[in-house]
């Protein structure tokens, strides 16, 4: 669910950035944005989302090894997966307001911004969905906590992928549509 409002929430981004440049009548010139400093704050904060991410992780696959009862585990790796989930769509959000506004300041379309955001949210989401949820999924199934014959998460990486690639290519689209004065 909150991939799915995320996914709103970067479209509606990508809209109004590229709609509000596009109707303005001034440029981003008059709030003085330098195109080093947003690539500057951009490197920032995606390094530390990365380091974040991949500490939650190792947390989220840790859990199992830890002492205790199966459905502790089971909580265990569940908060840790719900956080990585969590800043993995605020770090999405925040890369593409970062990209769009570098594109913008910069007045040309910074396709290695784009591609990085969309790299990033693609490696985890493919931890998230391929490899934890799998590794979760057998965890489940072997401890008897499992009722069912298949894990559906596969699925819906595909779908996360596929989601955050088009929405990543229309934010660069409506970026440089609004570019086009």
């Amino acid at each position: 669910m909150l991939s799915f409002l995320t996914y709103i929430i970067v479209g509606l981004i990508g809209l109004m950035m590229g709609t509000v440049y596009k109707r303005s009548f001034s440029n981003l010139e008059i709030l003085r944005f330098r195109p080093s400093r947003i690539a500057r704050i951009y490197g920032v904060l995606t390094t530390i989302g990365v380091g974040i991410c991949l500490f939650l992780s190792y947390k989220s696959i840790h859990a199992f090894s830890e002492m205790g009862m199966a459905e502790d585990k089971v909580h265990i790796f569940e908060d840790y997966q719900s956080m990585l989930i969590y800043f993995l769509n605020l770090g999405f959000i925040l890369m593409i307001i970062l990209s769009n506004l570098h594109s913008m300041a910069s007045k040309k379309i910074t396709w290695i911004l784009y591609l990085l955001t969309f790299g990033v949210y693609a490696s985890f989401a493919v931890i998230d969905d391929f490899f934890l949820e799998d590794t979760f999924f057998h965890f489940k199934k072997m401890h008897q906590l499992w009722q069912g014959e298949f894990s559906l998460a596969s699925i819906s990486g595909i779908l996360s992928l596929t989601f955050s690639a088009a929405l990543t290519a229309f934010n660069a689209y409506m970026t440089s549509w609004g570019l086009k004065k």
